[in-house]
């Protein structure tokens, strides 16, 4: 086996984050009721201009699941993929999919949504493991409520740990691809770091240390 190319999900994999993708969608079709709806779209902009965090934003995001069965959410979850999330997957980041399967590597996506998120596109590119945000279920139901820690930041570092050595290779051998800033510790400790869109933020760093960067570019065609 070759190493483990690791990838986040929202955008890196798809070219946005799901959330705000679906969120709108979910509204409409009466999946959120408008007093959360007015809640997340107001912790999402207020994260955005640094006044909350990015952690608050997802909670309040969590809590729209609340009272589904994992059976609920799932399917929920494939149909938004299918009419919405799809269009939105990066084309390189599908190449590079891609060109890791062919080298034998093994395919991992790390991400701060909860795992069933990313379930369609994990099935759809063929990855082998798919580790996100737990959130808990009572009684077979959703509570909204995350178990554990959000996978962001340090925590993302310690699952890609855990991972490699699961596999016995060590992270330094490694590839990770991600968009957000949040991901620097695990960009750092990884052999080869690759940049993922346009953040200001984290391009900086990128030139700065001479990390490869890749484009969106186009969308995968339907």
């Amino acid at each position: 086996m070759g190493t483990i190319a690791f990838f986040d999900f929202d955008g890196t994999l798809i070219r946005k984050d799901s959330g705000v993708i679906c969120a709108l969608p979910s509204w409409r079709r009466g999946l959120l009721g408008p007093g959360i709806f007015a809640e997340l779209v107001g912790t999402w902009l207020l994260s955005k201009a640094g006044l909350r965090t990015r952690a608050d934003a997802m909670r309040v995001g969590f809590r729209c699941y609340t009272g589904r069965t994992l059976e609920e959410l799932r399917g929920l979850v494939n149909g938004m993929y299918a009419t919405h999330v799809r269009a939105f997957l990066s084309a390189p980041m599908v190449e590079r999919v891609r060109a890791h399967k062919e080298a034998g590597d093994r395919l991992t996506i790390l991400t701060a949504s909860a795992s069933f998120f990313a379930e369609p596109v994990a099935a759809e590119l063929g990855f082998d493991e798919l580790v996100g945000t737990e959130v808990g279920f009572a009684g077979g139901r959703c509570t909204g409520l995350v178990q554990g820690e959000i996978l962001d930041g340090r925590a993302k570092l310690a699952a890609a740990r855990r991972a490699a050595a699961a596999a016995g290779v060590e992270l330094a051998r490694c590839s990770f691809y991600s968009d957000h800033i949040a991901d620097l510790p695990l960009l750092e400790a990884v052999g080869t770091p690759v940049v993922v869109g346009s953040s200001r933020a984290l391009g900086k760093v990128a030139r700065a240390r001479g990390w490869r960067v890749v484009p969106h570019g186009a969308m995968v065609p339907a």
